[in-house]
């Protein structure tokens, strides 16, 4: 590899987190499911955007705080994470999560694992006296594109101009922009499924053991 430098860049949901936090969250929490469908359908086919998808969903969410901070007890991250950042580590590769979900999660997942040390960029929710008031998306059209609250490939082209070699590490369709940009795919889910059909070159994996094995083999091997 003619670069030396190495950006390990991640997804959150489904990707670090053994599930998808927000959408269950959303799925236990919004009692108008049929609602909320609609909203996921007119998104993935991007009649609406994510940000907006976002706005309406956590207007449907009869919750709180103190609700969220009990489900993020039962949550849990991808069980070789943790041995994939001390890998990344000693290799000192820079490491950043990026996520179109929400902050608050994000944050006390890995702070709860150990990994609060880690850099991320999420969508911010904004909580008044342990009630939702909504969502701020301080990474919000950074690239003049509408239909993501968190521009995952302008965070990957900084990176890549900084010169950084990018693995990209995702599984969902907040992924599939990024995806046609970075050096080094890795997929799995709906990115995986993207990835085949618009022919962009990507590794499957399952779990971050599978990501290990391909970095050292591509880029620490080869």
């Amino acid at each position: 590899m003619s670069r030396k430098k190495v950006a390990i860049i991640c997804d959150f949901d489904g990707t670090v987190s053994s599930r998808d936090v927000g959408h269950k969250f959303f799925s236990t929490y919004v009692p108008d499911g049929e609602r909320r469908r609609e909203l996921l359908d007119r998104w993935k086919i991007g009649l609406i955007s994510s940000r907006e998808c976002l706005e309406r969903e956590i207007d449907l969410v009869k919750a709180d705080r103190r609700d969220l901070d009990t489900f993020i007890e039962e949550e849990s991250l991808d069980p070789y994470f943790k041995d994939f950042v001390d890998f990344c580590n000693r290799r000192k590769y820079e490491f950043l999560i990026l996520s179109d979900g929400l902050d608050y999660y994000i944050d006390r997942l890995l702070m709860k694992f150990g990994l609060g040390f880690l850099d991320f960029r999420a969508n911010h929710l904004v909580i008044n006296n342990g009630s939702f008031a909504g969502i701020e998306f301080p990474y919000y059209n950074l690239l003049e594109c509408t239909m993501c609250g968190n521009c995952k490939r302008y965070h990957v082209e900084q990176l890549m101009g900084r010169g950084y070699f990018s693995v990209y590490v995702g599984n969902g369709y907040s992924d599939r922009c990024p995806s046609g940009y970075a050096d080094l795919v890795l997929a799995k889910g709906e990115l995986l499924t993207h990835c085949r059909q618009e022919n962009i070159p990507c590794i499957p994996f399952d779990n971050f053991r599978d990501v290990e094995r391909e970095v050292t083999t591509r880029l620490i091997l080869s």
